[in-house]
């Protein structure tokens, strides 16, 4: 019997090729704010959004 497919409803992930020395750089950024490294992005890009006007 054949399982019926359901729609996904999780996040989309993206992928950043980063090099060693800034993946380091972000994680501590991340702990600094008391936030995990998806969150910083994520709050990054608001921000840079707002700056530019777009939000």
């Amino acid at each position: 019997m054949k399982k019926e497919k359901t729609e996904r409803t999780g996040k989309k992930q993206v992928g950043l090729e980063v090099t060693v020395e800034e993946k380091e750089l972000a994680e501590k950024v991340a702990k600094e704010r008391g936030l995990g490294f998806s969150a910083l992005v994520r709050l990054l890009i608001k921000d840079e959004a707002r700056r530019l006007g777009i939000l």
